[in-house]
């Protein structure tokens, strides 16, 4: 199977080389985590490192406000955007829902939803198509969360994994979940692959730590890694493991 290279210094080894082409991988942690950077660090390194074109989904930040933060890393955004290398969209689901269903007076509010979905994966399908990309970020599927109906949630985020799965993408998507929340999300059934990115306080300080929940046809390690936010991106240390956190004390051990 073709791998598919993540940019994630310390994670491919984690993981059999990359990621399995055309998979959908679901990053889950909460606010603060590093989701947007990790999926931002895939992208970058995709274009610049392995001239894979890709595609950036906002359904929360603007694209202008999503550069300028980037910057931080030393990555230049704006000239891979001017050169098509990375195209960054943005869509907002709940304008979408109330546009439709107040265009169309007869329209349900589940209608409303399963159309807002139909018209963002219209709009993904076409940028995809017409950048080539090779790699997609999708951020966040929360956002996606629209109704107040959970049956009617679980069967959006069905149809628009299912249909993101045929994209010919190697797919990332981040979930906003909390880290004390020891149940699954229905996207984490659904992805082929899920990251959970931690964040424990140890003392005055905040430790972040990676967790491989699943990655579906590859042997991947089990244990939890930690993992920093440096100026030059996110790094994963696959030679230290978490041991054992109570009462939020932590420790590590090198493997």
């Amino acid at each position: 199977m073709t791998r598919v290279p993540t940019g994630i210094p310390g994670l491919d080894e984690m993981i059999e080389g990359g990621f399995i082409e055309d998979d959908v991988i679901l990053v889950t942690g909460c606010p603060g985590a590093g989701k947007s950077t990790f999926g931002i660090q895939y992208l970058y390194k995709g274009a610049v490192d392995y001239n894979d074109p890709g595609l950036y989904v906002t359904l929360e930040e603007s694209p202008a406000r999503i550069m300028r933060n980037m910057w931080r890393h030393g990555w230049d955004l704006e000239r891979l955007t001017k050169e098509d290398k990375i195209r960054i969209i943005r869509a907002n689901p709940i304008v979408y829902s109330r546009y439709i269903k107040e265009s169309q007076d007869n329209i349900g509010t589940a209608s409303a939803e399963i159309a807002t979905i139909e018209h963002l994966l219209k709009e993904i399908y076409r940028n995809v198509k017409e950048t080539g990309a090779k790699r997609l970020f999708i951020d966040s599927i929360t956002s996606l969360k629209i109704s107040s109906d959970p049956v009617n949630v679980r069967h959006v985020i069905l149809e628009f994994i299912k249909n993101i799965e045929n994209m010919d993408c190697t797919t990332l998507i981040t979930s906003e979940i909390s880290d004390n929340c020891g149940e699954f999300n229905v996207e984490e059934y659904l992805c082929e692959g899920v990251i959970r990115l931690h964040m424990f306080r140890v003392g005055g300080n905040r430790v972040r730590a990676l967790e491989i929940l699943k990655m579906r046809g590859v042997k991947h390690k089990e244990s939890i890694h930690p993992y920093t936010i440096t100026d030059g991106g996110i790094v994963v240390y696959p030679s230290e493991s978490v041991i054992g956190h109570e009462n939020d004390a932590m420790d590590f051990t090198t493997l």
